[in-house]
């Protein structure tokens, strides 16, 4: 198979970086903001955050089908980019910038405009990146360098109000950091689209018959793989979506350190661009699924030390940080990749080149779990009494504790059980991409006989 140049790879990679930007701060600090800075209830925050990624049962599955059937000279996916970035990036500001008074509806606009434009962009985009290789561990480099691109983009989002504030004065506090922020991605957003848009080839599909979509629907059901792959990465997922909306309230209430001032969160991803790479070079020796499994067991082994730190406890928290960043690594690049693989039996069973509308349905199951999940993780510590501005007692900061480091281990736990007898292997792809190509060479030569 011949390799993807890296001036491609580079250049498809780098709209990762003002995504990253923007979705790590919507994770992790406009929680914080809208609760302890606004006055928005944990509850109705958590609701609110919910229901946005509820509204995606209709649009990413839409957006999906319609990606992978639409023809213009320009390409299937690159339409679908052009239209969602400014949808995007108007919501970023908004969301990060707002002007206060700003009550529930506010924040729930623009929260379902967000991920409206999301999907737009992203569910094109990665099946783009699905389709420009069909080897096995090309498609691992492929999505090594676009993680490797995103925690990069996580870096800056942390180093830019950090040098802001050292360098003028202006980015230590939460709303100054998230201007910034929302700055960097609109600026880094329009470099890196008209790099994707210029340099970057669109493949053109590899089967081109077409299947009813209740047909479509039990090709996909009948797909063992990719059932496998999706529940065990979705429950997995519950783990990181619990904790990351939790991060500054733990910082604040457990460690008792000004997050805005300081770069505790930074030593988590310099562990995960670390392991990114690590795990791409583990995956080319003992395979995909197997690394994974590896780097799950360092976060389920790093993840139940965040139960004994208490104030001052620093050193202590960047230390588990750091090699639970490490871990992490490995649950972003490697299903990416397996998922591509998987699709390959789509194609070969239902004879339709169907990669967006799977990466809508991978996205819609990990957004329902991921959005229950933050909901669920607000509704608990509300119903323990938790304030997110404010003293708690003994009770409530236990809840926090068991909420942001107890339950992820039980989800990693789970997902390590269900993705352990995952099927397909370099010598199965192998043979898959064969039969996909012999295939494809005897349309071809039928064709040229009419």
């Amino acid at each position: 198979m011949e390799r993807v140049p890296n001036r491609t790879v580079l250049a498809y990679a780098a709209t990762e970086f003002p995504s990253a930007m923007a979705a790590i701060p919507m994770a992790i600090f406009i929680p914080a903001l809208y609760t302890r800075d606004l006055g928005l209830s944990l509850a109705a925050v958590g609701t609110l955050m919910m229901i946005s990624r509820l509204t995606d049962m209709l649009t990413d599955p839409f957006i999906g089908l319609l990606s992978d059937r639409t023809r213009t000279r320009f390409g299937r996916r690159k339409p679908w980019i052009v239209a969602g970035t400014p949808i995007m990036l108007l919501s970023v500001y908004m969301l990060f910038v707002p002007a206060p008074p700003v009550g529930n509806f506010y924040f729930g606009f623009w929260m379902i405009t967000l991920w409206l434009g999301w999907t737009f962009i992203y569910i094109p985009y990665y099946a783009w990146g699905a389709e420009l290789s069909t080897d096995y561990h090309e498609r691992t480099r492929i999505a090594t360098w676009r993680t490797a691109v995103n925690v990069s983009g996580t870096l800056a989002t942390i180093l830019l109000p950090l040098a802001s504030s050292l360098l003028f004065g202006y980015g230590k506090a939460l709303n100054e950091s998230l201007k910034l922020i929302a700055f960097g991605a609109m600026a880094f957003s329009a470099v890196t689209v008209t790099l994707l848009l210029t340099l970057v080839p669109e493949p053109p599909p590899i089967v081109t018959d077409r299947i009813t979509i209740w047909r479509g629907i039990r090709v996909m059901w009948r797909n063992g793989p990719f059932k496998r792959l999706m529940l065990g990465f979705t429950i997995g997922g519950i783990g990181p979506a619990l904790a990351a909306p939790l991060y500054v309230l733990y910082v604040n209430q457990i460690i008792k350190e000004d997050l805005a001032g300081s770069v505790i969160l930074l030593v988590f991803y310099i562990g995960n661009l670390i392991g990114v790479g690590a795990w791409a070079l583990l995956a080319r020796r003992v395979g995909k699924r197997t690394a994974w499994l590896v780097g799950m067991s360092m976060m389920i082994l790093s993840q139940p030390w965040y139960m004994t730190l208490g104030p001052g406890d620093l050193p202590g928290m960047m230390a588990i940080l750091f090699v639970g960043g490490l871990g992490a690594g490995s649950f972003v690049a490697l299903p990416a990749a397996m998922k591509a693989d998987v699709i390959d039996i789509d194609r070969l069973r239902s004879g339709e080149d169907r990669t967006g509308l799977f990466f809508s349905v991978w996205s819609l199951a990990t957004k329902m779990i991921l959005a229950f999940s933050v909901g669920i993780a607000f509704w608990a510590l509300d119903l323990a009494g938790f304030h997110a501005a404010g003293e708690n007692g003994a009770a409530q900061l236990w809840a926090l504790k068991i909420v942001f480091s107890g339950i992820p281990v039980l989800c990693y736990a789970l997902a390590m059980a269900i993705v352990w007898n995952y099927p397909i292997t370099e010598a199965r792809h192998a043979r898959l991409i064969g039969r996909l190509q012999r295939r494809a060479e005897r349309a071809a030569a039928q064709a040229a006989a009419a």
